[in-house]
């Protein structure tokens, strides 16, 4: 059957107008080529936000098939193509994104408790930290032969309360109030729930005296809780908790006043670790490193000094970083 005259100028039309608009949003990527990469973070997030907002694991995997199928379609556009390639890295990176999310929830999501109960509880301590500004110590538990307890719970112990040889790896008994972790108190706000599920943690209480250690650590104080204790020692105070802070990335000692006025000076954002402060510390390290090798003679002569530098300024922040658990 042949096509009416009209039907024929239809189809041809249809196909001019997408071949043209194919040519512009190449040309268009053509002039943005340089900037295609910061893409890769939207498109990434973009199966994240899936995961989030998606109901269930049968929404999850459709949503993996969906990017997975936008992937195999954008193969049937020209060869070389950049809207082709850009369209299979979207694809594959939002599947990749799904992915990474779902299998975090499955492998370190832990459901919170179902409601607030009280509980003789014996656990094993698998970290400790120091909050002198509340006058307690905040303590993460696995429960010991507790079926009706998360895997993984967080308990505050008053210092009054703190016994002898507490540490990673002591075995712990107390009683203790148990709840879910808190939601956010207002729309938007910091949803302690969320970060909960995700590192783990079922449950938060406070230990009710007397605390009883079973089993005393037999591991020695980690160097970042050595620093703390040394600079709190060594320095008095207000200024002790925003130097903690500094050089360990903890903030359990900058009491609340103070926290309180760094918030409404706007310089809370300096107690938390960033690049701002990785990256000060490597310019300092290159500056001096650079410096003291250039008194020598023959390295300021023959060595590459600044590579020198860089390498080792590369290597104060990565271990400045692990130090201050700022990954």
């Amino acid at each position: 059957m042949a096509f009416e005259p009209r039907q024929t100028s239809v189809g041809r039309r249809t196909v001019r107008i997408a071949h043209n608009g194919f040519a512009r949003i190449e040309q268009w990527l053509e002039v943005e080529r340089e900037q295609l990469a910061l893409w890769v973070p939207v498109a990434l997030g973009a199966g994240i936000a899936g995961w989030f907002v998606l109901p269930g694991p049968a929404h999850w995997l459709a949503c993996c098939c969906a990017a997975l199928g936008l992937a195999c379609l954008a193969l049937l556009l020209p060869v070389g193509a950049r809207l082709r390639h850009m369209l299979v890295a979207g694809g594959l990176l939002a599947c990749i994104g799904c992915l990474l999310v779902w299998g975090k929830a499955t492998w370190l999501g832990q459901p919170p408790l179902a409601r607030p109960i009280f509980a003789q509880v014996t656990g094993t301590v698998t970290a400790v930290a120091k909050l002198p500004a509340q006058q307690m110590v905040r303590v993460g538990l696995r429960p010991i032969e507790a079926p009706v307890l998360p895997a993984a719970i967080r308990v505050n112990i008053a210092e009054a309360d703190m016994p002898e040889g507490l540490g990673k790896g002591a075995v712990l008994r107390f009683r203790v109030r148990l709840m879910p972790p808190a939601p956010p108190s207002v729309p938007g706000a910091f949803d302690f729930a969320r970060r909960a599920y995700f590192q783990g943690v079922g449950a938060t209480g406070r230990a009710l005296a007397p605390v009883e250690v079973v089993e005393q650590t037999r591991e020695g104080p980690t160097l970042r809780a050595r620093l703390f204790d040394h600079i709190s020692g060594q320095v008095a105070d207000a200024p002790a908790g925003i130097a903690v802070a500094l050089a360990t990335g903890d903030q359990g000692a900058i009491a609340e006043a103070d926290a309180e006025a760094m918030r409404r000076s706007g310089l809370a954002h300096l107690l938390s670790i960033s690049g701002l402060h990785v990256t000060a510390l490597i310019g300092a390290v290159i500056f001096l490193l650079l410096r003291l090798l250039a008194l020598i003679p023959r390295a300021a002569l023959d060595w590459p000094l600044m590579l020198i530098a860089a390498a080792g300024g590369a290597l104060a922040g990565i271990g400045y970083t692990l130090l201050t658990s700022a990954l």
